[in-house]
Parts: C-alpha cells; sequence; structure tokens
C-alpha cells in the first residue's frame, strides 16, 4: 500500500480546511502543469535555544512546506529558516539547535534538497524512510498526513495543534 498523488491532494486539503477552522496558517498552493502540484505551507516565529545553553536563544521564522515526492511516492517536509536579519539558517546552524536529532546523522536525516514542486533547495527531512513511518497510518488513519505530521514535525520544530489529530 502507497500514498497516490491523489490521496495526497485529498488529505492535505483536508489539513486547511481543518487549519482555516482553527485559524492555524496553513495555506494550499497549486502550480499548474505538473502531477505534484499541490502543497501546503505554513510561517511561523519562534525562539530557537541551543540544547545546554539557555542563553543562547535566537528568534526565527519557520516556513514548512507539506510536498509530494514522486520518486518516493510519500509526502515530504521542506522547511525554510530565517534569523531576524533576513539571513537563512544552514543546515548544520539548525542542527545545533536540535536536541531531537542529535541521536542520527545529520545528512541521513535532515538534508538540503530540491523543493518537489518548486524545484529550490530546501532543508528537508530525508524522505527514505517516511514510507515506513507512515505505511501504519495508510492502513488505520482517516488523514495519514496529519498523523504522519504529529509523528516526524516535531523533530523540526513543527507541532500540531490536539485538534488535528482528533481528525484521524
Amino acid at each position: 500500500m502507497h500514498l497516490s498523488v491523489e490521496d495526497f491532494v485529498k488529505h492535505v486539503k483536508d489539513v486547511v480546511t481543518i487549519s482555516d477552522r482553527l485559524m492555524d496558517g496553513w495555506a494550499l498552493k497549486e502550480k499548474e502543469g505538473i502531477e505534484n502540484g499541490t502543497y501546503i505551507t505554513k510561517r511561523c516565529t519562534k525562539n530557537l535555544t541551543k540544547p545546554g545553553n539557555t542563553n543562547a536563544t535566537t528568534l526565527v521564522t519557520f516556513e514548512y512546506h507539506i510536498a509530494y515526492h514522486l520518486s518516493y511516492a510519500v509526502p515530504i517536509i521542506c522547511l525554510k529558516i530565517w534569523k531576524q536579519d533576513g539571513s537563512l539558517i544552514s543546515l548544520e546552524e539548525y542542527w545545533e539547535f536540535n536536541n531531537d536529532l542529535k541521536e542520527s546523522n545529520i545528512y541521513d536525516t535532515l538534508t538540503q534538497l530540491d523543493h518537489p514542486v518548486l524545484c529550490q533547495p530546501f532543508l528537508t527531512l530525508h524522505p527514505c524512510k517516511t514510507q515506513e513511518i507512515i505505511q501504519p497510518f495508510l492502513e488505520h488513519s482517516k488523514n495519514p498526513i496529519i498523523s504522519w505530521l504529529s509523528v516526524v514535525g516535531p523533530f523540526v520544530h513543527l507541532n500540531l495543534l490536539d485538534e488535528y489529530i482528533h481528525n484521524c
């Protein structure tokens, strides 16, 4: 069992419907003329603190994109992170702020890939393990995208409101 493009589109549209009701900021984007042209985005501002150093806090803006990766046939989380001066945070710099990924190899877990729709470089949770993670949700969840995001989102500082989980 795998997630088709059509199922992906249906589920991300449901995410946006829930988000609109909650005023949570997810927006649907569509690029005409390509099979996987539908994706959702959200921006939010957060403080990042370096583990073990509560004085090293940086205010940043996250831009999350949930898109469909045709080669892997799975959803993918793409993100850009800006400091308040407008400069992007690099992969290595973000790694320093991320306690949840410390046990992993940086380039196997979080990497820079081209966005599957926009063809621009984004930080990305590598899609190679996504099929393994999402498989149980494909069989048992009303919205496997929400279920998958609830598991992998916290690794990139993306936490869903509980109301999303109630829709799974």
